[in-house]
């Protein structure tokens, strides 16, 4: 008797961002109405930057996402327009709105079952995400092979120090979005339209 053994799982090559909201406001932590208000703008922007750069949402998770993209460039690309267009908006918007968001980007072998991603992409990008600075992006040493030479934005090492003293199995960097403060304004007035209208001034 045959007995048929069981295929594996086809995997894939592919560029895993995780999206985390932090640094809410006393007033936000307290006022669920806010609260909500603040998640629903965070889905508003990434959603309205997603298909600019190839990203597909596999699923929204509390206070962020989980996001695939086929290569390196255009998750580190996202990634940096999300968080200079953040910090455009938290300029032009009263205290207690304002928000910060943390970017683990890893590439890395998935696996695609459910309508979900599974392995060591995106487990590492979850991991990478947990310890990221709010406003930069943290990625790793297979992403920035792809896009050091690529990108304006400084790309540095970081120490063991730097993250906390966890021990990772892949070197760790640090992207920040270049300052561009004349574009800033003009940035968030391009995206004005996915954020509610009371945004203050």
């Amino acid at each position: 008797m045959l007995v048929e053994l069981p295929q594996p799982e086809p995997r894939k090559v592919a560029a895993i961002m995780f999206t985390d909201m932090v640094g809410l406001s006393p007033e936000a932590r307290r006022d669920e109405a806010l609260n909500h208000e603040l998640r629903e703008e965070h889905g508003r922007l990434v959603r309205g930057l997603l298909s600019g750069h190839g990203g597909r949402e596999i699923k929204r998770l509390e206070d962020g996402f989980l996001v695939e993209f086929d290569e390196a460039l255009p998750a580190v690309a996202c990634g940096l327009e999300l968080q200079s267009a953040l910090c455009a908006r938290n300029e032009c918007v009263p205290d207690e709105r304002r928000v910060e968001l943390r970017i683990g980007i890893h590439l890395g072998a998935v696996v695609h079952r459910d309508g979900d991603i599974f392995g060591e992409g995106v487990n590492l990008a979850a991991r990478l995400e947990s310890l990221a600075r709010p406003g930069s992006l943290y990625v790793s040493e297979s992403v920035v092979e792809q896009v050091q030479s690529l990108v304006v934005a400084p790309v540095v090492r970081l120490s063991r120090g730097d993250l906390k003293n966890i021990r990772l199995p892949v070197p760790v960097y640090r992207i920040d979005p270049p300052v561009r403060r004349r574009r800033r304004r003009s940035l968030f007035s391009r995206l004005r339209g996915l954020l509610p209208g009371r945004t203050g001034t």
